[in-house]
């Protein structure tokens, strides 16, 4: 299971979206063609009919439901993930001031490494290679620990009111960075995209409710193509907005490392 959100997760999402379309479609058409045959061998009383309308709209209810939770909850990891790059961006640059102001030229300046950190994090927020990923968070561990020794020989040799707003700056520091990796492997619980157990999640509420749809729709004998085919479409790009919104790394909504970059940029300047 999880290798296949990975799957869906990587693909391209044009690609996703012809998947999901055509699958719904599919199932909807077996749907109408088992009404067909159904309705061939004895004709449905008219409340029979009204009982299947009204079971297929609360299926499509439901599933409506589950879409519009889901979407909450990719969007809300999405919301999490931007702002965290701000908040890191901030802590980032307070820690990087308040060094200047605690700087002790007999020792090693601790600004230098505080912007080394920041490049580092810049990347790391950039980055959709899984490979570079890991050295990136490798190398935040290691100036982390750097710049946590440094600050700790500063905050003993002058134990003073700089020192500790230092230590507060660079303690935040190193939160937003914990609170920010959260954030992107914090994705959409792989258990309301697919099947598990006896659970039903979207892809499969999906395909039963499109299918119970066409099932009245066959036993109707009347075929809806063009509003059939208009909510096939709304649906698929609902399940690729979900993807995309809960994929940290891929697609096309990622949160913006501007903040970072010019973070960045101003130490340079």
């Amino acid at each position: 299971m999880d290798a296949l959100v990975v799957w869906l997760t990587a693909a391209d999402l044009p690609l996703l979206f012809v998947a999901a379309f055509t699958t719904l479609l599919a199932t909807c058409e077996a749907g109408f063609h088992t009404g067909r045959s159904r309705a061939r061998r004895r004709a449905l009383t008219s409340s029979e009919t009204s009982a299947v309308s009204t079971l297929t709209t609360a299926m499509l209810s439901l599933l409506a439901f589950t879409l519009g939770l889901t979407i909450s909850f990719a969007q809300t990891r999405f919301e999490t993930r931007r702002d965290d790059v701000v908040k890191e961006a901030n802590a980032i640059g307070t820690a990087w001031l308040r060094a200047q102001l605690a700087a002790d030229p007999a020792r090693e300046p601790l600004a230098p490494v505080i912007a080394d950190y920041a490049r580092v994090r810049a990347d790391y927020a950039a980055t959709s290679d899984h490979e570079q990923e890991a050295r990136l968070l490798a190398r935040t561990n290691a100036l982390q620990e750097r710049i946590w020794q440094q600050t700790t020989i500063i905050a003993h040799a002058a134990p003073t009111v700089i020192s500790a707003q230092l230590i507060t700056a660079v303690n935040e520091m190193f939160d937003t960075a914990l609170a920010q990796l959260f954030a992107l492997e914090s994705q959409v619980p792989v258990r309301l995209m697919l099947m598990a157990g006896s659970m039903l999640s979207i892809g499969a509420l999906s395909m039963l409710s499109f299918g119970a749809l066409g099932y009245q729709f066959g036993l109707s004998g009347v075929r809806q193509i063009v509003l059939t085919g208009l909510l096939l479409l709304m649906w698929s790009g609902s399940v690729v907005l979900i993807v995309d919104f809960s994929e940290p790394r891929h697609g096309e909504l990622q949160a913006n490392p501007l903040p970072l970059q010019w973070t960045v940029q101003g130490m340079k300047s």
